[in-house]
């Protein structure tokens, strides 16, 4: 079963009873059709957006070498794997969002199975922000608004003979029928344990930039579609 990084979805909290009561994500946009899914609906996420801005109609994943005039999400991860988290799975988060859409009030939703000691660690430009469980309720949210929380994930696969998966996603901004640009960065760090980075998925190219080191390894990458990785990890000796 792939472990996948939990991604939150960003709501107007008057929906959270429904996301709590729907079965998984469909594409359905009719608020009457019994399978809508108000995470897929950017129309009630406050963002004055319209499907002509969008640089894609198709979830293929597409990689971008130049910056869109309008300023992307920006969704960023530090994870951090210690010898524990070989045993049970559980590593070290703290993520960030850049360039939240200003709304009166959010709530950030994250997979209860996988997150424990989620918290708030930091707020811009926005009101208020409360960490209960599996979510973070965010009032006030102004424009060029920024929050980060810290976290407990459990990620880290163990796949035998001393190698170990980390698989993320999806990671996608949709509107409608379009495809927004959005840039994902994800810092993964093992300090001194005996690991090195065996493979990506996708491969390090134009667009998806991936760093290493004894310590750890970074990718960054802008993109429009959807947006799956599988990073995988293997004892040096």
């Amino acid at each position: 079963m792939a472990l996948m990084v939990p991604q939150v979805r960003f709501l107007p909290a008057p929906l959270l009873a429904a996301l709590l009561a729907l079965p998984g994500p469909t594409l359905a946009m009719d608020p009457d059709d019994p399978d809508y899914d108000p995470l897929e609906d950017d129309a009630l996420w406050g963002e004055t957006v319209s499907p002509d801005q969008t640089q894609t109609t198709s979830p293929e994943l597409t990689f971008l070498l130049e910056e869109p005039d309008r300023t992307p999400h920006h969704h960023q991860n530090q994870i951090r794997i210690t010898a524990s988290s070989l045993e049970d799975g559980w590593a070290d988060l703290r993520q960030c969002h850049n360039d939240v859409a200003a709304i009166r009030r959010m709530v950030i939703v994250y997979n209860e199975a996988t997150i424990d000691e989620l918290q708030v660690e930091s707020t811009r430009n926005i009101e208020s922000a409360r960490a209960e469980g599996d979510r973070v309720d965010l009032r006030g949210v102004e424009k060029d608004a920024e929050v980060c929380v810290t976290a407990r994930m459990k990620i880290v696969e163990h796949e035998g003979d001393g190698v170990y998966r980390l698989e993320n996603g999806p990671f996608v901004r949709r509107f409608l029928d379009g495809y927004f640009p959005m840039r994902v960065t994800m810092a993964v760090s093992w300090g001194d344990l005996d690991l090195r980075l065996a493979e990506t998925e996708p491969a390090e190219q134009d667009g998806f930039e991936v760093v290493t080191s004894d310590h750890g390894f970074m990718f960054d990458t802008l993109f429009e579609g959807e947006l799956r990785t599988l990073v995988r990890l293997r004892n040096s000796h």
